[in-house]
């Protein structure tokens, strides 16, 4: 069954007119000194962002602990569903700590539309996986496209891998190949890269990896 999903998932990868909907990975960071405010803050914080929540807008949360003036404070990165990176801007002006200045967006990275998810409590890597621009054939692509894919799963499953998102890569010469990100459970960056090492698209040369840490993931259903 499992064999037969992800068969399914390359096929509608690989058909030219489908789209999905987008998830764009948000980091932020602190743009105040003054932990008191952001602290008296957090409370309309929660209940704004709760609301995206009950929305269904957001699809993972990550927390990491940081220092204001001295002070640790846990700084949350997350996913949203957004048309493109203004919109997502535009969801997030709105709420409190957007409007008092407390926090900004340092980064905003398209990641494409969910399709695995698991909540354990434990430290989660992001791993984004890109195509190189080099000649690779079509059929080949299928190929370890559907190894890769498949190894997502047996990761998921194995309580490796947290999230999976599928998005598209347009290369220089027009074509478009499917790649995907994934949050893997880890001890550290180094174990982080480890495991993706074992994406055949990597191993083989095909592709390059970009890790950041995300913090612990939050169950959304636990808030």
């Amino acid at each position: 069954m499992k064999l037969l999903k992800t068969t399914a998932l390359i096929a509608a990868l690989c058909a030219p007119t489908l789209t999905f909907a987008d998830d764009f990975g948000v980091e932020l960071e602190w743009n105040t000194m003054d932990a008191k405010l952001v602290m008296d803050t957090f409370p309309q914080q929660k209940l704004a962002f709760g609301a995206l929540i009950d929305k269904g807008e957001i699809k993972d949360m990550f927390i990491m602990p940081t220092k204001i003036d001295g002070k640790t404070v846990q700084l949350l990165r997350f996913v949203i569903e957004a048309d493109d990176e203004a919109h997502v801007r535009q969801k997030l002006k709105e709420l409190p700590m957007y409007k008092k200045n407390l926090i900004k967006i340092s980064n905003i990275k398209q990641l494409g539309s969910k399709w695995l998810d698991k909540t354990p409590v434990y430290k989660n890597y992001g791993v984004i996986i890109t195509w190189k621009q080099n000649k690779i054939e079509p059929r080949e692509i299928s190929r370890v496209l559907g190894v890769d894919l498949q190894l997502v799963v047996n990761l998921n499953h194995a309580g490796l891998v947290t999230s999976s998102y599928i998005n598209t890569q347009k290369l220089k010469n027009g074509l478009t190949r499917p790649i995907y990100s994934v949050a893997f459970l880890a001890k550290d960056e180094a174990h982080a890269k480890m495991l993706s090492q074992q994406f055949e698209a990597v191993s083989l040369g095909y592709a390059t990896i970009e890790i950041q840490y995300l913090g612990h993931k939050l169950d959304m259903k636990r808030r």
